[in-house]
């Protein structure tokens, strides 16, 4: 087969790695969202129930949904592949049987549908021009009441879905009728660009090829139709229009409507093939009155020809009588379809592409008299005519962003540090990123050029797909690694908008469901729990979340303050992906010197090394430690550095086709000035916190009710979990004193350092792990996430030991021997409270001490791996991920998962804490074992 490549990828073929899954594909595991509370806990939680249920029905009455709903919550639907588009522009999920589901448009708001007329069709001819094949590609389930006379003739055996996040492709093993046939799937979601990456669009590239000895004729035909009409009623039939436009050789159909009363417009569009117009290979139709005509038209011509019998009739004319053959009925049309034809000799092969786009250019909140427009209309206008022109930038550049992904990707993907199973992951869980009712806002005029909004703009996600809550501050702290490394200037915005809210106190009033007490939304120097409900009115109206009095609660101060100097540490070094030896580690990253902490230019180009240098200040980001590698004098590799970071002349890809030219990444936001911006608000925060150290032994308690991110699970007095967060704040805040030249708060922080340190270990640590709290009933409970405060540091690039180095080690062994090997054996990750001892068994005091929390499991898998534990890591880790692909929750990771297999809150925020252990592998890469033939080994992968 001829292949189409870019870079040193085949694009024809599906990758190696991946998520892969034939079509008829069943899931070994069955898994549902199915919470049994037991007794005790039942209880516990009767006056919570109760507050709960008032709260519920008092926004039913307001035709309003409550912002998690404990009533009607929604099982996985164990069906899903890649959801395409961009982010902050909406979302369409994809079955892997090929199916158009779950609709994320409006901000936010889902939809779990699948609209059996958004289709792929395949008609095949023979050298007669007689259709020899015509089906759906698709082997979804054909729907009983519409389309009856389309037909699903795939074999799902013959057919394979893969998986790699933005991209998925589909080979469809049709040999019996002379043809193979790919369909690849790619979604601009592409690291370090921002413009691209916005775009409400995907493109479907078919591959074809003839294995037979005659003529075939290929036709591929899209067809789309209004999708999220209102429940319980006739579709609006919106408004079609057909467009014809010349830019840049594409023709193509639109589709207007509205969705929550916004206007929408799909575009599907196509690359004109040479003296082809609008006026061929389209069709207008009625998907319940004329879906029959759609499907003989493809049968009998192999393509779409506009439907004569939608033409109205001419007008009378004057003197002649009205005929007696009765008039034809017109119908409304609501849908609309696309053709294209690949023409194959034998042996040959070819290629068409498609774009859909969605252009929703505006959002108005019901409560919100302001009109928002998404960051996508930065460059193409919010006049909400922008398909035709995105389309068409779409298919000119589709081949661009993939050499990108490629550049990406590859370095991870090649990585012998990274086991199989984690590449396919990395990759796959980002689909959050966009799919996770992501906003994103441009809003130049409202911030000024020394503010990263003004620039990249206001960015949101929610919690999870059924909680929905903007930015839920303490599970970002887990996901924040993917938009770190990432997309580092959105991770920036996020921080800065949280930043300004925490001088806000409101005077307005309302009850906690937890205790019934009464509480204000905000008080001052708190970090807020979230930034809105897609409901209200987001970024305004914060702290949605309502089931404890947040601005109590003892870890989200503290988690600002920890992700502000990690983010530091990545701002400072740009730390995409290279493909040279230096991105194995992140000790080039930590090799600050005087006069170059900022500037990777000229560390990468050597001017540091011509300079004159004092010897560097002491840092937490000093040499790297045992085991892991120097950084070298000089890095390998500084063209391709160079190339990747300041590129802005034309690609070329392999084989002498000149790409469009690409414009050069945005600029990082300037580290310096992050870290003096933030730098007070870390302070005030850390002062506040102080106040919850009562007894004056410089730590922390906490307040006897879920007062941190576990919130049904009580924590008393001092604990691991947030005394942990505490110490390593103080830390922080000393460090970000002394580098900004805050002499008197350095001396001040580094004072309290020391006494919570003792406190700290003087308290909680009992020889084998650091104690859930002081209560002698949990005395025995080993608590997975424990290092949270110390895993921060470690992606901070801390090396001194804050916490004792021979402590935390012990502390993570328990932790293995006991959350994970007797937790099923480790096939599920790490249950977050295990009861040790000889009888050991789960900690069953709350609901979610017998949980796994799969970003908890992939954040302790990052820490086990900067302590050298990789084998540990990979098992914890990749036990977890194993039991979710057999369960079919990619794509819609949970938050939690149970002992009998069941789950809690479908894709959820804390997955993305996956990307944390990419980071870890750069920092410390696995340590190579010799075996006896001479060829290297690494620990062991998990691949249950």
């Amino acid at each position: 087969m001829d292949k189409e490549i870019v870079g040193n990828v085949t694009m024809d073929e599906p990758p190696k790695y991946g998520l892969k899954f034939a079509l008829n594909h069943e899931f070994p595991l069955k898994s549902k969202q199915l919470i049994i509370p037991r007794p005790k806990q039942i209880f516990e939680m009767m006056p919570l129930t109760t507050r709960y249920l008032k709260y519920y029905l008092a926004r039913k009455m307001q035709k309003r949904k409550p912002i998690m709903d404990y009533i009607h919550m929604i099982s996985a639907q164990r069906m899903y592949g890649c959801p395409i588009g961009g982010i902050g522009g909406g979302t369409i999920g994809r079955g892997f049987k090929g199916e158009f589901c779950r609709f994320q448009l409006y901000p936010g708001i889902y939809e779990y549908v699948t609209v059996p007329e958004c289709q792929f069709i395949v008609n095949i001819r023979n050298a007669k021009r007689e259709t020899i094949f015509q089906s759906v590609l698709s082997t979804y389930n054909k729907p009983k009441k519409v389309l009856q006379s389309w037909e699903w003739k795939i074999n799902g055996s013959d057919c394979e879905y893969t998986a790699l996040y933005p991209r998925a492709w589909t080979t469809y093993d049709l040999s019996k009728y002379g043809i193979k046939l790919v369909c690849r799937q790619i979604s601009p979601v592409i690291p370090h660009n921002y413009k691209d990456s916005s775009l409400p669009c995907a493109v479907f590239v078919f591959s074809a090829q003839n294995v037979c000895n005659e003529q075939r004729d290929v036709s591929i035909t899209f067809t789309w139709t209004e999708v999220l009409g209102e429940p319980k009623k006739k579709k609006a039939t919106g408004k079609l229009d057909l467009e014809r436009y010349s830019e840049e050789n594409t023709c193509g159909v639109t589709l207007e409507q509205r969705i929550v009363d916004q206007p929408c417009t799909f575009t599907i569009a196509k690359n004109k093939q040479e003296n082809e117009t609008i006026h061929e290979g389209y069709c207008l139709w009625n998907s319940a009155k004329t879906s029959g005509y759609v499907w003989e038209c493809l049968k009998k011509h192999g393509k779409l020809e506009p439907d004569p019998s939608q033409t109205p009739s001419p007008p009378k004319t004057d003197g002649k009588k009205e005929s007696k053959e009765k008039t034809k009925k017109v119908y409304k049309n609501d849908s609309i379809g696309l053709s294209s034809v690949i023409s194959l000799e034998p042996g040959g092969c070819g290629s068409t592409e498609f774009c859909l786009v969605w252009d929703m250019p505006v959002i108005k909140y019901k409560k919100d008299c302001k009109i928002h427009k998404r960051y996508y209309t930065k460059y193409f206008g919010s006049d909400g005519i922008a398909g035709a022109s995105i389309a068409a930038y779409a298919l000119r550049n589709y081949k661009n962003w993939e050499q990108q992904l490629a550049e990406w990707q590859e370095p991870i993907l090649n990585n012998s540090n990274v086991p199989d199973w984690l590449k396919s992951a990395l990759m796959n869980e980002l689909y959050f990123v966009a799919d996770g009712g992501t906003i994103w806002f441009d809003v130049p005029d409202e911030f000024p050029e020394t503010d990263p909004r003004h620039e990249f703009g206001v960015f949101g996600y929610l919690e999870g797909h059924e909680y929905r809550m903007y930015n839920t501050y303490d599970v970002h702290f887990y996901a924040s690694f993917a938009l770190a490394q990432l997309w580092p200037n959105l991770q920036v915005v996020l921080q800065y908008m949280f930043r300004d809210s925490i001088a806000v106190e409101t005077t307005k009033h309302r009850q906690s469901l937890y205790d019934g007490k009464s509480c204000k939304f905000k008080i001052k120097d708190s970090i807020p729990h979230d930034l809105g409900d897609p409901e209200g009115i987001p970024f305004t109206q914060i702290n949605a979340y309502n089931i404890h009095d947040v601005s109590e609660w003892r870890d989200l101060n503290l988690k600002f303050i920890l992700q502000v100097m990690r983010d530091h540490r990545l701002l400072r070094a740009y730390s995409a992906p290279f493909g040279d030896e230096r991105c194995r580690s992140l000790a080039f990253i930590d090799d600050v010197r005087d006069g170059t902490e900022d500037d990777l230019y000229s560390r990468a180009t050597g001017q540091a090394d011509d300079a004159d240098h004092s010897p560097p200040p002491r840092s937490p980001a000093a040499p790297p430690g045992p085991g892991e590698p120097a950084a070298p004098d000089r890095p390998a590799g500084v063209a391709d550095i160079l190339d990747l970071l300041y590129r802005s002349s034309e690609a070329v890809e392999e084989g002498g086709e000149a790409l469009e030219p690409r414009e050069a990444p945005a600029a990082v936001w300037d580290c310096r000035r992050y870290l003096a911006d933030m730098y007070p608000a870390c302070a005030a925060l850390l002062r506040r916190v102080a106040l919850w150290d009562e007894d004056g032994d410089g730590l922390i308690e906490n307040g006897g009710f879920p007062d941190q991110t576990y919130d049904a699970w009580i924590m008393t007095g001092p604990s691991a979990y947030c005394g942990g967060l505490w110490v390593a704040a103080l830390s922080v805040v000393q460090t970000m004193a002394r580098l900004l030249g805050f002499e008197e708060d350095e001396r001040e922080f580094s004072k309290l350092l020391e006494q919570a340190r003792a406190s700290y270990e003087k308290k909680l640590w009992n020889g084998s792990y650091y104690r859930f709290d002081t209560k002698p009933c949990n005395s025995e409970v080993v608590m997975a996430d424990q290092l949270a405060g110390h895993w921060f540091l470690r992606a901070s690039g801390w090396t001194d030991p804050i916490f004792p180095e021979a402590n935390v080690k012990k502390a993570l062994h328990t932790i293995y021997e006991n959350n994970v090997l007797r937790f099923l054996n480790g096939r599920m990750g790490a249950v977050n409270g295990f009861v040790g001892g000889a009888r050991g068994h789960i900690d069953t005091t709350a609901i979610q001490s017998e949980e796994v929390w799969t970003g908890v499991t992939y954040g302790l898998a990052s820490l086990m791996i900067y302590e050298g534990m990789h084998e540990q890591a990979f098992v914890t880790a990749g036990g977890l991920q194993s039991t979710l692909v057999k369960m079919g929750l990619s794509f819609e990771t949970p938050e939690a998962l149970y002992e009998n297999g069941n789950h809690r809150s479908i894709a959820y925020m804390r997955p993305l804490a996956i990307w944390a252990m990419y980071q870890a592998i750069l920092t410390r890469p696995c340590p190579i074992v010799p075996i006896t033939n001479g060829q290297a080994l690494h620990p062991k992968e998990n691949n249950l």
